[in-house]
């Protein structure tokens, strides 16, 4: 079966508000989470605008880091894998489908296989997320929603492993109080 959309995710009903909670099933050849996709909120909240902004600031400061290498440097190529990365987030985050119809199946640990991202890679990629949020004013009501899918989405993007232990987990409990909460 072709992949359509992120609406073909596996989905259960979410509890009591008649909405829907979409998933990405677990893998098994490292044990891959599942990925439970934050409602529409944040799209809501942000539009493609915003998203678009915080991509954009989040790979910026990606580019300064140890994985800054993995990033186009040209200005006119890097501006391109910014606007694919926005499309995956707007349309995961429930606004138009940008990035399926272009793409495909986002298959992320695939997609980035020409690059190394180890844990170490993947714990670098969610700190400048802690910033971006941050740094960006994110709306403090949404920022457990969209941790809780990053942070096992991320997990989705290691492609080498250093270790045979399973990927270190950053709860949203354990990292609430950095944003003030």
């Amino acid at each position: 079966m072709q992949f359509q959309s992120f609406a073909q995710c596996a989905t259960k009903p979410f509890q009591g508000a008649g909405d829907e909670v979409r998933v990405a099933d677990a893998r098994i050849d490292m044990v891959f989470p599942e990925v439970p996709f934050p409602s529409n909120k944040i799209y809501k909240a942000l539009g493609d605008e915003g998203l678009r902004k915080m991509v954009d600031y989040h790979h910026s400061l990606l580019k300064k880091t140890a994985v800054g290498h993995l990033f186009e440097q040209e200005p006119e190529a890097f501006k391109m894998a910014v606007e694919k990365t926005a499309d995956f987030f707007i349309e995961a985050l429930g606004g138009e489908k940008k990035f399926t119809p272009r793409h495909g199946h986002p298959a992320l640990r695939e997609r980035h296989f020409r690059f190394v991202i180890d844990e170490k890679g993947r714990d670098i990629w969610l700190a400048m997320y802690k910033k971006t949020i941050k740094d960006l004013a994110f709306p403090k009501e949404l920022i457990e929603e969209f941790w809780n899918w990053i942070e096992p989405l991320s997990i989705r993007m290691i492609n080498r492993r250093t270790t045979t232990l399973p990927p270190e987990r950053y709860p949203f409990e354990s990292i609430k109080s950095e944003f003030g909460l």
